[in-house]
């Protein structure tokens, strides 16, 4: 059976991630597109907008377009009543990271009825390498270092200019990257203590140093959005220097024990496809809940709530 699927927010994260993914998956039918501009989301479906509803009526998209899955892509501010009614009519929702741009609004949408058919896409948990990053971090206690490096200033905010209103945000670098950050280093480490934070800027900063203290030992996250560089790194060094590398712009893991490379190219995409896929029953647990989504935000929360704005940061 095909399922029907449908998108609210027709911006550059849909285009860029999750348009190819569901254009591409033998058991999804694109039916219908929710936007504030319906011209530009024919622009961005391209050829895919073909017998597709297009409009900028919320109940039309549900009612008429009726779609069995729902992708809400909309800025922060914007998830929360796509998010609750694509629920309340029974569609299966998956969120852009964060949940909302505002904790208390998280909360609602993790504790909302039908929240078990609401996923979040945070794809790095399920990287292919993190089992075997896992398999060759050294014994003992380690200090733990992740490093997030992108262009995303000058490559996103021309096209999404609400990435520098801390409202509709919710934040900056620490929203924005932090999420798959933290994501990512929960999962290999467990919940962490927030320590200390430090930031460039009040509202929407751009670099970020945060420190943090692992049950594995300390940890300390960096985070540039203006970096020329691209780049995500976790490491864990032990005490006698013996280092652990998961170098996912590379694809690698780096380890005494030698290199062990991926094969997936794309697993910024990883989230999405294990989202449909599940859905699909091709799948299982490959999605992540809004109750883990909802503990990276209310960390970030906290980080937010000590930080420190040391305008000459860097990494």
């Amino acid at each position: 059976m095909t399922l029907r699927y449908g998108v609210v927010g027709c911006g550059r994260v849909f285009q860029r991630y999750h348009l190819p993914v569901v254009t591409d998956h033998e058991d999804y039918t694109l039916v219908a597109a929710c936007d504030t501009d319906a011209d530009s989301a024919r622009s961005v479906l391209g050829a895919a907008a073909e017998g597709v509803l297009v409009t900028t009526s919320l109940e039309e998209f549900l009612e008429v377009g009726r779609p069995d899955v729902v992708a809400v892509c909309t800025p922060n501010d914007a998830h929360t009543e796509p998010v609750l009614a694509a629920l309340e009519a029974g569609a299966h929702v998956l969120c852009e990271k964060p949940l909302a741009a505002d904790v208390a609004e998280a909360r609602r949408l993790a504790r909302a009825a039908g929240a078990d058919r609401l996923a979040v896409n945070l794809p790095y948990r399920f990287h292919e390498l993190v089992p075997a990053f896992l398999k060759a971090l050294p014994e003992g206690p380690c200090e733990i270092t992740l490093t997030f490096t992108t262009a995303g200033q000058r490559l996103w905010r021309p096209v999404t200019n609400w990435y520098g209103d801390a409202a509709r945000a919710g934040g900056g670098a620490l929203v924005d990257l932090g999420a798959h950050a933290l994501d990512l280093l929960i999962t290999a480490f467990g919940r962490p203590r927030p320590v200390a934070c430090r930031v460039d800027a009040a509202g929407v900063e751009e670099r970020v140093v945060a420190d943090l203290e692992f049950p594995a030992g300390h940890g300390t996250l960096r985070i540039d959005r203006r970096s020329r560089v691209m780049g995500l790194t976790l490491e864990a060094t032990a005490e006698n220097g013996e280092s652990t590398v998961l170098d996912l712009r590379r694809g690698e893991v780096r380890s005494a024990a030698g290199t062990v490379t991926a094969e997936d190219r794309r697993p910024e995409l990883a989230a999405i496809r294990g989202f449909l896929d599940t859905v699909a029953g091709r799948a299982q647990g490959r999605t992540v809940a809004p109750a883990q989504a909802l503990e990276v935000q209310e960390l970030i929360v906290a980080l937010y709530a000590d930080a420190v704005r040391d305008q000459e940061l860097t990494l």
